[in-house]
């Protein structure tokens, strides 16, 4: 072989490693960024129209989801960008057996934003509360620090409670299920129960603000298009992280 050809193998064989090395870097960058907003709530919550709104502009007639709806939308109130590029939006399924899947996205995640049905919330406050545990006892949660919004929709309704309210009755029911899943928790193995951490400070009832990560209480109404406050913060913490 002469050196020529010893050098032309050479570059060749240098270039392809330059492109597997710029590939895998790309895919670890990815997977780093943390560019991503979770919508997240029971059923009928008004998640998904929540992201349609954001996404068309529009209101539309939804139905429960079985899978996430996602994209890239352009965050702006009244034609003015909130933002300089486009934000990753993913709305998880409020099914009870798809819940679950929150933790998929949690290691590309920004902030989550939780929606409250403000007019139904009295008879729901157990499954609520239910689901919020879940959120924030998750390790991942805790250790990636993402901000949480409990955006209490349906504002306009007649039966609506107002945030405080909603955030005063979630304390009581979560307080009360700390109290019976740390008891369970005792008596399973640690295998189950490693990526689960103990809510707020022990041997004093559960507030929000005991909470790692931020947590803040807005109302709204997707219907009436009242969501300013909720780009808001969106755009708030887009830019601040």
């Amino acid at each position: 072989m002469d050196n020529s050809t010893f050098t032309l193998i050479t570059w060749i064989i240098l270039t392809i490693l330059a492109i597997i090395i710029a590939i895998i870097f790309n895919v670890l960058k990815n997977r780093s960024r943390k560019d991503t907003f979770l919508i997240l709530g029971l059923a009928d919550s008004g998640k998904t129209s929540f992201f349609i709104k954001l996404r068309d502009g529009k209101q539309v007639q939804t139905h429960t989801s079985m899978k996430e709806n996602e994209g890239y939308i352009n965050l702006e109130n009244n034609g003015i960008p909130l933002t300089k590029v486009p934000i990753h939006f993913v709305d998880v399924p409020g099914h009870e057996k798809l819940r679950f899947k929150f933790s998929d996205f949690i290691p590309i995640t920004r902030g989550i934003i939780f929606l409250v049905d403000s007019s139904t919330c009295v008879k729901n406050v157990r499954s609520i509360a239910e689901y919020l545990y879940d959120i924030f006892s998750n390790k991942d949660v805790i250790k990636h620090n993402i901000p949480t919004l409990i955006a209490c929709n349906k504002s306009d309704m007649i039966t609506a409670l107002p945030p405080e309210r909603i955030q005063t009755m979630l304390e009581n029911e979560i307080n009360k299920l700390r109290n019976t899943r740390t008891s369970a928790l005792d008596n399973q193995d640690s295998s189950i129960t490693d990526n689960i951490e103990f809510l707020g400070y022990e041997n004093e009832k559960f507030k929000f603000e005991h909470l790692e990560n931020e947590t803040h209480f807005e109302k709204c109404s997707v219907d009436k298009n009242e969501i300013a406050e909720i780009k808001n913060w969106i755009a708030e913490v887009y830019g601040g992280r």
